[in-house]
């Protein structure tokens, strides 16, 4: 084994100390300036964008963007790059919005549904209630119910098929349907 791996320093060597100690105080001078800028930004943002969400976003990509290329930026020009990056990122946000909306509108402007949690429980609970009072009424009037509302039978079908007469048939869903309402209203 020759002498000079023995008495090597297993520190890297000061090079490299000056590099990650430079790179550090990089990195925390990007911070600072990002923090210094923030509500410059996000007054500039705001008259851009319309929602405090997507200038969020947007101030994330800045963010971003200063710490993976900030580095290759002149000190000095740091704060206009800054908003130079905000203004594309906010361009890029319109065009991606305006994108969806024409692919909205070509395929014939349906949007999905944003589902209400609130919406859905009174609906459970209406469904539940109405499940009750439908229990409630008199067999041959449930029967009609049924038929004509889970069948999608006409009231001549109806009749028909249960063997009474037409004007019954009507009478018994006219008081079914006027009972339901007076137990779901209470």
């Amino acid at each position: 084994m020759s002498q000079e791996k023995m008495t090597k320093d297993p520190s890297p060597p000061a090079d490299e100390n000056l590099t990650a100690e430079t790179a550090t105080e990089g990195i925390a001078r990007r911070r600072r300036v990002f923090d210094e800028t923030k509500v410059g930004l996000r007054f500039f943002l705001s008259k851009r964008l319309p929602q405090d969400s997507d200038i969020d976003d947007c101030l994330q990509v800045v963010f971003v963007k200063l710490m993976e290329k900030g580095d290759g930026v002149a000190p000095p020009a740091l704060r206009s790059w800054l908003y130079r990056v905000a203004s594309n990122e906010s361009a890029r946000l319109w065009r991606t919005k305006a994108a969806t909306e024409k692919m909205y509108q070509k395929h014939g402007g349906v949007r999905a549904p944003v589902p209400d949690p609130t919406m859905a429980a009174m609906q459970a609970e209406s469904a539940e209630h109405l499940k009750k009072a439908l229990k409630e009424l008199p067999e041959s009037w449930q029967q009609i119910v049924s038929l004509r509302i889970y069948e999608n039978l006409t009231f001549q079908q109806i009749a028909d098929q249960l063997d009474i007469p037409l004007g019954t048939a009507l009478t018994r869903m006219r008081r079914a349907l006027e009972r339901l309402k007076n137990d779901l209203s209470k």
